[in-house]
Formats: structure tokens, sequence, C-alpha cells
């Protein structure tokens, strides 16, 4: 089923045209920021099938992830906050997204794209399978797309949280990574940190079988 998505998923983007423009109305949005050496993490046993490592790491304003996944020196999958202006408010968005040239996608619900052109992420429940259904109506990115995980929002002294992940924990984005022009299906745990209105990433794995079934927390 994952694999006819991705499938499918190919044959939209080469139909489709260029990303939507999100800067209207004086809307500036920031480019993502400059990378810098990738992380990986930290390896734990698993099951035969599937690569599992502990990661442990917040992503806030000024504090980014690169990942490197598959530990090939190459960056997988970013995360980064980025502050935008609208509505007479600080919207930063915690966000997640692949390289544009590593065919890498996070699953998103589908819906109206933020202002960021991004789309919120979804957050799956442990031992939910990592596909999409007609219950939780979610797809990949596209291209360049965000999945954005928060948006904490600031008017004067106030702050609140906005998105799928709003004060929850231990929550699982899907994700495909592309090796040797096959998926690779997998999951990141991630919660959000209520004190400091930053997300932590703490561990994910994903299955070594192109194409194969993975579920919520599965190690």
């Amino acid at each position: 089923m994952k694999l006819y998505v991705w499938v499918s998923l190919v044959i939209a983007l080469a139909l489709s045209g260029c990303k939507k423009d999100k800067n209207d109305g004086g809307i500036i949005i920031p480019p993502n920021p400059v990378e810098t050496a990738p992380v990986t993490g930290d390896t734990k046993p698993s099951s035969a099938g599937i690569v599992y490592r502990t990661l442990n790491m917040k992503v806030g304003y000024h504090k980014n992830i690169f990942l490197d996944a598959n530990a090939d020196g190459i960056i997988d999958i970013s995360f980064s906050g980025v502050l935008i202006m609208h509505d007479g408010k600080q919207h930063l968005y915690l966000s997640a997204y692949g390289k544009t040239t590593g065919g890498n996608k996070l699953f998103v619900k589908k819906g109206e794209e933020l202002v960021n052109g991004g789309l919120w992420a979804y957050p799956f429940n442990k031992d939910e399978d990592i596909e999409p259904t007609a219950g939780n109506e979610v797809k990949f990115t596209a291209p360049q797309q965000k999945a954005s995980i928060l948006s904490i929002i600031s008017t004067g002294a106030q702050t609140q949280a906005e998105g799928l992940w709003a004060n929850k924990s231990d929550k699982y984005l899907g994700f495909a990574l592309k090796m040797n022009g096959e998926p690779h299906f997998g999951w990141i745990k991630i919660s959000h940190d209520i004190a400091s209105n930053e997300i932590i990433v703490s561990e994910y794995a994903y299955s070594k079988i192109p194409g194969g079934d993975i579920i919520a927390g599965e190690k």
C-alpha cells in the first residue's frame, strides 16, 4: 500500500507545476538555515530488519538538527525553527523537511497550506502503522515542502502553541527515506516541551527492507 502511494506521488509531482507562492501580502518567508555537520545519533540494539537510534536533541529558535538517518554522511531530514511575522503576530514554525535532491518524504495531514508553504506534520500514536489511511488523511510532503510540527505564536508577553503536536508527548512522525532509489519507511519520536516551547527529537527507526512495513515505536 505504501509503495503504491510512493509511486503515485512521483507521478503526480512530475505533472505538477512549481510550488505555490506564499509571499503575498508583504509576508516575508526566511530562507532555510545554513546546514551544518549532520548528526546520526547512537545506534541501539534492534530487530534484525530495523535500524534504531537515539538522538535526544531539541529544536527551537536558532536550534536546528540536520539528521543523517542512514549514516552515509549526507543530510536526509532537517529540523529547524523559522520566525515569520503575519496577522500582527510572531509565528515561530518548528518544522521538518527532506532534502530536495534526496527524495526523502514526511507524512503530513491533508489540508490548506500554511503561510510557510508547509502542512501540519501528522502525529502517529504508538503501535499505529506508518501509512496513509482513509481515517488519518495523511500524505507525503511535496519537494521542498515542510512538515510543520508546531507554530509558537507570540503576542506581546503571551505565547500559545498551534499545530497537531501542541501539548503532546511521545508521538511519531512518519517518513520515507530514499535509498538506492527505493523508499524505506520509518518513524521519528517527537514531543512538545511545553516549558521551553521547543520540540524534543528523542529517537528514530526505519526498515532495512525497501517498501517494508513499520509501526510507530517498532525497534
